[in-house]
């Protein structure tokens, strides 16, 4: 569900670790990864090859204590380490007496956690429980559903017809992070973006001369599109983009969402029809989002 990756995205924001995890109990008492956000270039877990493994003695800590398993230094318990992990936070979800799910904080460098980390982790846990019980009242959840289904739809279509290897919609979710993608299609073996805060996008050039100039940006050989050493950073972490366009969806004079379309193989020339395309699809994935908010306000 959209709503828990968004929680669990703002626990990242809030107390700047490396890792924020939720990880919901499935058959054969495995949890499986449900939603995930990282920052500092760490990997995502969910896309690797094991995304349901999981630590079973931290697992039976948390049954037996029913509370928040702080480990400040990892290193210092275990001095081999455990995927680039330094220090960890865990917090059981517990419903009806079962537990029902763990969220996980993860600093890949340097021992931490603080007072305030752990308050952070309270707030998350109680949202997700509550999100959780709330799951009971079908209605407003196959609503999300259908439109993040339509959503989906419509950006794996645009990839295919392009033949990139990436497409992701952005939207203004967080207010400690400016334009989260939301969405995404990609081809197997590329990163996924979804949740991936490693790359800040205030300060952009895209994003500054998309905000300025209000059209699509169309960027036929990233190599040249910039000298900005932000912009080359964000390329290399993006799989080595070499061509874009990105293409804004306005309401008034609010941003609503950006579409971006990848090409990660080579510079590409884009055709008026493939602009044309990329606009209507930003135009239909946005009016998606859009009209429930304008009926709920």
């Amino acid at each position: 569900m959209k709503t828990l990756q968004r929680a669990i995205e703002s626990l990242l924001l809030a107390t700047g670790a490396s890792r924020a995890m939720l990880q919901l109990a499935g058959p054969g008492g495995r949890f499986a990864v449900e939603a995930e956000a990282v920052q500092h270039g760490q990997p995502q877990i969910r896309h690797g090859a094991d995304a349901s493994a999981h630590d079973q003695q931290a697992v039976e800590s948390l049954l037996r204590d029913a509370q928040i398993l702080v480990e400040h230094d990892l290193e210092q318990a275990d001095p081999s380490g455990s995927d680039r992990i330094r220090a960890r936070m865990l917090a059981p979800l517990f419903r009806g007496g079962q537990l029902v799910g763990v969220i996980a904080l993860h600093q890949s460098s340097e021992p931490r956690w603080s007072t305030r980390d752990k308050d952070s982790m309270l707030d998350a846990q109680a949202k997700i429980l509550g999100v959780l019980a709330e799951r009971e009242a079908l209605e407003p959840s196959v609503r999300e559903d259908l439109s993040s289904a339509a959503a989906q739809a419509i950006l794996d279509r645009l990839r295919l017809t392009l033949e990139v290897q990436r497409c992701t919609f952005r939207q203004p979710v967080q207010a400690d992070y400016a334009f989260p993608v939301t969405l995404e299609s990609r081809t197997d073996g590329v990163r996924s973006l979804l949740g991936d805060f490693t790359i800040v996008q205030t300060g952009q050039p895209v994003i500054v001369k998309l905000l300025a100039e209000r059209k699509q940006v169309i960027q036929e050989n990233c190599e040249t599109a910039s000298s900005d050493p932000l912009f080359h950073k964000m390329l290399a972490h993006y799989g080595g983009m070499r061509a874009q366009v990105v293409t804004p969806f306005i309401v008034g004079d609010e941003l609503k969402g950006v579409l971006s379309i990848h090409e990660l193989r080579n510079p590409r020339a884009w055709t008026s029809a493939e602009k044309a395309l990329a606009a209507e699809a930003a135009a239909l994935i946005g009016t998606i989002f859009e009209v429930p908010q304008r009926r709920r306000s």
